[in-house]
């Protein structure tokens, strides 16, 4: 007898939620028994991780949400005042504003990777943390690689980072990583000739770590909080300024201006014309 090739019907598989008619269940909670009782810092701990989060945790998971999620004029808030100008709807220009959260932008998941990778160091060579973070550091600048979570261009001392680090020291949260980040922080002085400070995203790289989260949940984390920002963004520029970003009518001369698209600040090839043969 051949054997049944039937197939189980489609349905999707996960251990995060279900739901029916009558109830929704996360991570095993019934919804209506969290509402009220969890607060959105722990909701999103929950969500990402699958276990409530200590008091601890949930208070640095707060305090990082709110010290990341507005950061004035960037690429992502830059990117959704474009999009909504251009007449998107809010969603549309939220997530063109999400698409631009890359590797120079609200970055903590790759100064987390790294630390990651200066602990492995450390111990598969039998090094201290100090000197694993020395290592790599030097070998990175000898690459004329940046160091991504270090520095931060219009600040230059991110003012995010010491409020940050303060608070998760001072709740118990900072352990192997956070020595990480400040032990290549001092190694910088002595490589680069100054000092490069620990920027808002590699302080919430290392601080994440130490709290639990993996890379890619604190790259969750910022898309969350950063989009608070970039819908508020949305929300303004639809409602205080003309579309395009174009009129000649504004009391300061606009992105899409003519006045910043004349010959004066062309630098490509001078007039020129088609060959006779390719003129029609």
């Amino acid at each position: 007898m051949a054997e049944s090739t039937e197939k189980t019907p489609f349905h999707w598989k996960s251990n995060i939620a279900w739901k029916n008619r009558d109830r929704i269940v996360v991570r095993g909670y019934d919804v209506n028994e969290l509402t009220g009782s969890l607060d959105f810092g722990q909701m999103l701990f929950l969500v990402l991780k699958g276990e409530l989060p200590t008091e601890a945790q949930a208070r640095i998971t707060n305090a990082m949400m709110v010290s990341l999620a507005e950061h004035a004029m960037s690429p992502s808030s830059a990117t959704v005042r474009f999009a909504t100008a251009g007449g998107a709807e809010l969603n549309g220009a939220v997530s063109a504003g999400v698409a631009a959260i890359g590797r120079l932008h609200g970055t903590a998941d790759r100064p987390a990777a790294m630390y990651i990778g200066v602990e492995k160091r450390a111990e598969d060579e039998g090094l201290s943390i100090e000197e694993a973070a020395a290592l790599t550091v030097r070998e990175m600048r000898a690459r004329r690689e940046n160091m991504p979570g270090f520095h931060h261009a219009q600040h230059i001392r991110d003012p995010r980072t010491v409020r940050l680090l303060e608070l998760s020291d001072k709740w118990g949260i900072s352990g192997t990583y956070v020595a990480i980040a400040r032990a290549m922080e001092d190694a910088t002085e002595e490589v680069f000739g100054r000092r490069l400070w620990i920027n808002g995203p590699g302080a919430m790289g290392c601080i994440g770590l130490d709290a639990g989260y993996s890379p890619l949940e604190m790259k969750a984390m910022f898309i969350t909080c950063r989009t608070l920002s970039l819908c508020a963004h949305s929300i303004e520029e639809s409602t205080r300024e003309k579309g395009w970003r174009a009129s000649e009518n504004s009391d300061m001369v606009q992105p899409l201006s003519l006045q910043m698209q004349g010959p004066d600040w062309y630098d490509g090839p001078a007039d020129r014309h088609l060959p006779g043969d390719l003129v029609g």
